[in-house]
């Protein structure tokens, strides 16, 4: 099958949107299918790193961007996001008559409004009228349930990232160090993901921040005398790191789904978390990790469950799995 997927993230992006769209086009292309893949560099394009670091704004189409997308011939055509790239195709596919499918991956109203005090209001109208391809993808229950009740009116399907749980270094023998422990928190470093409500929680061993963005330099000013902050680019980096630790704190109360918390499980760390959409989708609750109002009573609570517990529940977010369900999403063209 010729596929054409349609995005506003590039491989300088890090984020877990960048991370489930990577792993889904090799799994893809692995069985054999034709990839096409429009993003932000087809366009004229700027980028802001003060708005988020490694983000492009696509603004209008290269002179010719049509005429290679109709000579791919497509069988499928997915949106993947709702920025630039995403409104040209959703255009482009109305006025060809071609049926497309779209991702909802991000809470961008909850983002929005913490960020630029937008009400959720205009951005949830936004969504209910981008929406409207053959079926919606998104990755919980939970994302689910909201978008029907914004008024999304097409199918809406489930469709979990895959994670390469492999590329995650496990340690049968690993346990966790009850006495003085590490807590970490890795993946993008934004205001969105409340990194503060871990950050301030009065815990026994150290804290550890992982990753890199917009508010990484702020934050490490703020908190890098009692917490170790490690700037890091690469998989590899995080994996060397968290080999060293024992609980993923996961503060965010707006990820859809929090790919970080299946690779940390990966290397055997059970997660902390608050009870939202994306960890609820993930965790086992007292399995592979603990949910609930209080973070800290989860931090400490999760230093007792079993590592090897987190690894195997892990596997259930395999990629085979993740682009078999993605494959069954798509709507073709015609």
């Amino acid at each position: 099958m010729k596929i054409l997927i349609g995005t506003d993230t590039t491989s300088d992006l890090f984020s877990g949107a960048t991370t489930q769209l990577n792993s889904t086009i090799e799994g893809l292309r692995d069985l054999g299918h034709e990839i096409l893949v429009i993003d932000p560099f087809d366009f004229i394009q700027v980028t802001s790193k003060r708005i988020h670091e490694g983000f492009h704004f696509a603004l209008w189409p290269k002179k010719g961007l049509s005429t290679k997308i109709l000579k791919f011939q497509p069988d499928a055509i997915h949106i993947y996001t709702e920025c630039g790239v995403g409104i040209y195709l959703r255009h482009f596919c109305k006025k060809m008559g071609f049926r497309f499918t779209t991702s909802y991956l991000t809470r961008l109203d909850l983002i929005l409004k913490q960020r630029y005090g937008i009400p959720p209001f205009f951005i949830n109208t936004y969504m209910k009228w981008f929406h409207q391809g053959g079926a919606t993808m998104t990755v919980s229950a939970g994302i689910k349930k909201f978008l029907s009740n914004i008024g999304c009116k097409g199918p809406i399907k489930i469709w979990h990232p895959g994670v390469h749980t492999e590329k995650f270094h496990y340690n049968p023998k690993k346990k966790l160090d009850q006495n003085n422990p590490k807590f970490v928190y890795f993946g993008r470093i934004d205001k969105e993901k409340n990194l503060e409500a871990f950050l301030n929680l009065d815990l026994i061993g150290e804290k550890w921040i992982i990753g890199s963005g917009g508010e990484f330099e702020h934050l490490k000013s703020q908190y890098g005398t009692p917490c170790r902050f490690f700037e890091v680019h690469s998989q590899k980096e995080i994996d060397d790191l968290i080999q060293k630790c024992d609980v993923l704190v996961f503060p965010s109360r707006f990820d859809t789904f929090g790919i970080v918390i299946v690779e940390a499980m990966a290397a055997g760390l059970p997660c902390a978390a608050f009870e939202e959409a994306g960890p609820k989708e993930i965790i086992t609750q007292n399995v592979s990790g603990i949910m609930g109002k209080d973070l800290r009573k989860a931090c400490l609570e999760a230093l007792h469950l079993e590592p090897k517990n987190c690894h195997q529940e892990a596997q259930r977010f395999s990629i085979k799995e993740s682009v078999q369900k993605f494959l069954g999403n798509l709507e073709l063209i015609n």
